[in-house]
């Protein structure tokens, strides 16, 4: 049986909503015959703090550093970045501590993946992710093979921004690969955010091409199968 996880790092938001889409998804991959690990890693407030995390193999709050975050002016709980231009710097900051407890996790367990799925709690897939279960199965070869490589939605060299400098654009929703991949994807934040010159914009959109770019990963397009939805305001949580 193959043994994979799902490590979600982000902002936890709309749980009564996103809880359900990970006991379902978990579900549909275990129809297909994998062995599935659920890890979670968010921001720790009045409001995640509260929550159930009964399905998940760990479960990880870290304390909010406001150096790196600060309260949006609706004072909703949404904590944003207060630093520019580096947009990404907290849930890059939570991939990395969530990849710091997965992995204390299998040192403690003697647990090894075989393939992991890295995104965020508060996005989920259409039809409770047959699809993407399905389509994990058939492309197993060829995802469990490709080591020091990320699947992602496709990275691509374009010109942005006032100066119309090069960058390089992806969705920063879902990043897969094997646990060897994903371990120095997670470090990406020591080498993106720690850096002294701050001579790129590891911004929406194109942290995971600079990721691949600072630790010599390769990157491979995942089949479109793939359709990871993000949760939105409508869906506002149960007072």
């Amino acid at each position: 049986m193959h043994k994979i996880a799902i490590q979600l790092s982000g902002q936890i938001r709309y749980w009564h909503k996103s809880y359900n889409d990970w006991v379902e998804f978990k579900s549909s991959l275990q129809e297909r015959g994998f062995d599935v690990d659920l890890h979670i890693c968010g921001w720790e407030d009045e409001y995640t703090k509260e929550l159930e995390y009964d399905i998940f193999t760990t479960s990880n709050l870290i304390p909010i550093n406001k150096d790196i975050v600060i309260e949006n002016s609706k004072s909703d709980g949404n904590w944003s970045r207060n630093q520019q231009p580096l947009s990404l710097l907290p849930y890059s900051y939570l991939q990395y501590w969530g990849g710091r407890f997965r992995r204390l996790y299998q040192k403690q367990n003697n647990v090894d993946y075989d393939f992991i799925i890295l995104t965020r709690p508060d996005v989920y897939n259409l039809r409770q992710g047959r699809g993407e279960a399905k389509q994990l199965s058939l492309s197993w070869e060829e995802f469990s093979k490709s080591f020091f490589t990320i699947f992602t939605d496709g990275i691509e060299n374009r010109l942005g921004g006032e100066t119309k400098s090069i960058t390089r654009v992806c969705s920063d929703l879902l990043v897969m690969g094997t646990e060897e991949s994903i371990n120095l994807f997670c470090n990406g934040f020591l080498h993106c955010y720690l850096q002294k010159s701050q001579s790129f914009y590891a911004g929406h959109h194109n942290l995971p091409g600079y990721i691949c770019m600072k630790t010599n990963l390769h990157s491979r397009r995942y089949p479109n199968t793939f359709h990871p939805q993000r949760r939105k305001k409508i869906y506002e949580e149960a007072k």
